[in-house]
């Protein structure tokens, strides 16, 4: 694109964005002028007006229809657009006001019913700026062309305009705000029932305030489930009232609190149906409830007081109650009436109590249906934590995957993975969710709290999952201040045989979240982190001892060797210097014919020690070379460096004094220092001219540190 089409495409963009505020703009100047006065006017001036409200039109049926165009714009866009059809709008009733008298016309309270409606129909921002405009313009004509009785008009306008506007704005907000909370409350009274419902035909346990939220799938499916049963409720209760011709056929269950029945299905002729609870002693109901028995009333009296669920007492001559059973528990009532006199016979009694028994059936099939997809669900969650452990090579993923798992089975704002330092202590790994980084890395003692008696006794603790921070110790006192808005919290051990690996603990703020399905889940997800966790440390100590000298802890030979190669390449690629320290226990052998093997041991230990304190660098490495031989790569590190380093060592371990059976030991070392590329070009030259330099600093009387030079020969 050239520059002048780039300049041509932005006007364009500009006069689109700005074009009917321009026009706007000139309306305004217009009407504040006086052009629609009701003066004596030519033919020119009424095309004039004619043409701009033309004009008016045209922009007004534009900008209502991008308003109303159902595309996704911003709501700054959007704001815009409302703020121009408002603009145009005000403008044309002051027009007309102005056409017809001025401010003083019969037509200006259309002035009133106009910011009435933007007030309710536009943004806040928008009414505000529109009430504004409306006021300006008013007093716009009145400095241009007023008197003193047109100000005090003005002034009265503006009151009414002012008052108009926030009148709507406070009513009309405060009706949108009723409305939205009373569907909200009518949403949440209709999921209220739905979870009464369930626990009152047992589909499901007491509904967790944690866990609602996170599994919208279960809310789902009890739902559906409870919309089945009431489905099938009312089925049968309307088939009996078209079969048995009845007056009304209604279906009583004990709610879920198991304090009195209400009324769960009906289907009557009456509108003088009572929905209240009713309580389970209480007129006929009470009495079919208390007995067990169905119970058939006939030629009963107008206003029979037992008949208790009509608001006026009915006029029922007739009626048949059939207790609902559970086994030995009573679950409602199925009940029937007639206002015709006509008795129900025996087969009839028998109808409903096989109405009954198919009522039951399918309460049961659904509670088994409901069950299954409950198995199904943990069965699924359980498989991906499975597949997510079996994937963990490492401690580390074993942890990340323990979490991932646990947060997907039982919501948590905290948990960490604690693994077994010593008998006496564990070490926070790993943890997650609100202040995670007080807990990681602390080391807890296993001698009191929570987390120790779960170590000791095997077993998840607390009882129920229910926890006070109050009363309550975690893991310390230091570290109770992470659980202080805790109110549920589980504290499983990882065990794998008889050995305690560590310890899962997940907290959550909101009560009763670990439930003993939760429970159950978990520790089935817990005995196979542990396998997992044991593996992960088996293969990490056999990679240890493939490179790792098992008597110092020091990198072994074949550890140096993979490194030596990699600095060398570094020192090749970046044009660098790598070192190497080839170091020898000076009479050594002495030493173990002198003192013992475990002395010799000891001393070798103790190097091991000292390398470890001294070489600190992450370009350095110590290792054991073999037999009493030590060896350090220096990476990024000349011939002075090497040297420099080399001598503290020496000195450091001349220093040391073993105490022994025999009396005190000390024990030197001497060293030979090479390096590359300046004294080889080669891995295997290099080590080489280390050990020349370290011969020649034996043969030079031992405790010292030489330097490789083509003079050395062995």
């Amino acid at each position: 694109m050239t520059t002048l089409e780039a300049t041509i495409y932005s006007l364009r963009r500009s006069w689109r964005g700005t074009r009917t505020f321009i026009f706007t703009g000139a309306f305004a100047a217009l009407v504040i002028c006086g052009f629609f006065a009701p003066v004596p006017q030519g033919l020119a001036h009424r095309i004039g007006i004619g043409a701009i409200f033309a004009l008016w039109s045209l922009f007004f049926g534009v900008k209502a229809k991008e308003r109303f165009a159902r595309q996704e714009r911003s709501a700054v866009r959007e704001g815009r657009d409302e703020l121009e059809l408002g603009l145009l709008l005000v403008l044309a009733v002051h027009a007309g006001v102005q056409m017809t008298g001025g401010l003083s016309s019969h037509f200006y309270p259309a002035v009133f019913v106009l910011v009435a409606f933007l007030v309710v129909y536009t943004r806040q921002w928008v009414s505000f700026t529109l009430v504004a405009a409306t006021i300006g313009i008013e007093f716009a004509l009145v400095v241009n062309h007023g008197a003193a009785t047109d100000i005090t008009h003005a002034l009265v306008h503006a009151v009414f305009i002012a008052l108009f506007s926030l009148i709507n704005f406070i009513f009309t907000r405060s009706e949108v705000t009723r409305i939205r909370l009373h569907a909200a409350d009518k949403i949440a009274q209709a999921r209220e029932q739905i979870e009464d419902d369930a626990r009152a035909f047992r589909l499901t346990a007491a509904v967790n305030a944690g866990t609602v939220s996170r599994e919208d799938e279960a809310e789902r499916l009890q739902r559906c489930t409870v919309t089945e049963v009431r489905r099938a409720m009312y089925h049968h209760i309307n088939l009996l009232k078209r079969t048995l011709k009845l007056h009304s056929c209604m279906l009583f269950w004990l709610d879920d609190k198991r304090t009195g029945l209400k009324l769960i299905e009906c289907v009557s002729d009456s509108e003088d149906i009572d929905r209240r609870l009713y309580s389970v002693k209480e007129g006929i109901l009470g009495g079919i409830w208390q007995s067990r028995q169905p119970l058939a009333l006939k030629e009963l009296r107008p206003g029979y007081p037992g008949i208790t669920y009509y608001q006026s007492g009915g006029c029922v001559t007739d009626f048949l109650g059939v207790p609902i059973l559970e086994g030995a528990a009573a679950r409602g009532i199925l009940c029937g009436d007639r206002k015709d006199g006509t008795p129900f016979s025996d087969d009839e009694r028998q109808i409903f109590a096989q109405s009954v028994e198919s009522i039951l059936q399918n309460v049961s099939n659904e509670r088994v249906f409901v069950q299954l997809q409950k198995a199904k669900s943990e069965q699924s969650k359980l498989l991906r934590a499975s597949e997510t452990l079996s994937q963990a090579l490492t401690e580390k993923d074993c942890m990340e995957a323990a979490l991932d798992a646990a947060s997907e089975i039982a919501p948590f704002d905290l948990a960490a993975v604690a693994t077994m330092g010593d008998k006496r202590n564990q070490v926070i790994r790993l943890a997650r969710g609100e202040n995670a980084d007080a807990l990681t890395g602390e080391k807890v003692s296993n001698v009191s709290g929570l987390v120790a008696s779960a170590v000791k006794t095997r077993h998840f603790l607390p009882y129920r999952g229910a926890f006070e921070a109050g009363q309550q110790i975690v893991y310390n006192r230091k570290l109770q201040p992470a659980f202080e808005k805790m109110k549920s919290l589980l504290v499983l051990p990882l065990v794998f045989g008889d050995a305690v690996l560590g310890t899962l603990t997940i907290a959550s703020q909101k009560p009763g979240v670990y439930t003993d399905e939760v429970r159950t889940t978990l520790q089935v997800m817990i005995n196979q982190l542990g396998t997992t966790l044991q593996n992960a440390t088996m293969v990490r100590q056999l990679e240890e001892l493939a490179t790792t000298d098992g008597l110092t802890g020091l990198p072994n030979h074949r550890s140096f060797q993979d490194e030596l190669s990699r600095q060398i390449a570094q020192s090749l690629r970046f044009n660098s210097e790598t070192s190497i320290i080839l170091c020898d226990v000076d009479k050594f052998k002495g030493v173990n014919d002198t003192y013992g093997h475990p002395v010799g041991d000891m001393v070798l230990k103790a190097l091991g020690d000292t390398l470890r304190r001294i070489v600190v660098r992450d370009t350095d490495m110590p290792a054991r070379y073999g037999g009493e031989e030590f060896i350090i790569v220096c990476g990024g590190t000349g011939t002075e460096g090497a040297v420099q380093l080399a001598e503290r060592l020496r000195q450091d371990l001349e220093g040391q004094v073993f105490r022994t059976d025999k009396g005190e030991l000390r024990c030197t070392i001497s060293m030979g220092v090479a390096t590359f590329p300046a004294h080889s070009q080669s891995k295997e030259d290099l080590i080489e001219r280390a050990d020349l330099a370290l011969y020649a600093a034996k043969e030079g009387g031992r405790n010292q540190v030489r330097v490789w030079n083509r003079g050395m020969r062995k």
